[in-house]
């Protein structure tokens, strides 16, 4: 008796009955299933995705990496991730800066209408008062004020001229275009400038790079 006839009939005692059909073999070796998790971005998609994050933001490749696979790889989220990570870090590092002298900077001027500002954002050096960031906070510290400068319709016919110290200012929006307020474009420019130079922006407390605002309903040079 053959090895296979041997083994159909051991079958068969063990079943009750014949099989149906021929016999099939199966093999002793466990079955091994594998379980395939969301797709992957692809290495040509996924390297198109960090450099196009690093050219918006200006971060590090390390940081859109960590912010982009922190985020599944989605472009808005990692944005969105990269800045609320520089304001915590800025103002983290503004901390540590605490006490330390503001002795340059930049004024900003800016007129629409009959309504005139004037700003002064203070850093340590002039190297950092150089730099495009630096010069687009002092653009975003102006704008704010005169955004609400002009909110104050219902002051114009007595307010002449008024005066924001630096802590509100650093309250005032940023403007219709930037979400949050300016003193979380300053944690953002105190981050930026330490993370590119090795040079620091900081001051006796964080709002005092925005010194003070002057705010006049006339043209400037006016009386």
């Amino acid at each position: 008796m053959s090895l296979l006839r041997s083994l159909r009939l051991c079958l068969v005692a063990r079943a009750g009955t014949y099989p149906a059909g021929p016999l099939q073999l199966q093999s002793s070796q466990p079955r091994h299933t594998f379980h395939t998790g969301p797709r992957l971005a692809s290495s040509a998609s996924s390297k198109e995705l960090l450099l196009k994050l690093r050219r918006k933001t200006g971060y590090s490749f390390v940081n859109c990496k960590k912010a982009l696979e922190a985020c599944g790889w989605d472009l808005k989220q990692a944005e969105s991730w990269l800045h609320k990570q520089a304001q915590k870090e800025g103002w983290s590092r503004a901390a540590k800066l605490h006490g330390r002298k503001t002795k340059e900077g930049l004024i900003g001027l800016l007129q629409e209408g009959n309504t005139t500002v004037l700003v002064e954002v203070n850093c340590e050096t002039d190297f950092v008062s150089r730099n495009i960031k630096f010069q687009q906070l002092v653009q975003q510290v102006a704008l704010g004020t005169l955004l609400h400068c002009q909110n104050l319709k219902d002051q114009l016919s007595t307010y002449s001229k008024g005066f924001l110290n630096s802590s509100e200012l650093s309250e005032l929006p940023a403007g219709p275009e930037t979400e949050g307020s300016l003193k979380d474009q300053l944690a953002l420019a105190i981050e930026s400038q330490a993370k590119n130079h090795p040079v620091k922006v900081g001051g006796s407390n964080p709002c005092l790079m925005i010194r003070i605002g002057v705010s006049a309903s006339r043209p400037l040079g006016s009386r």
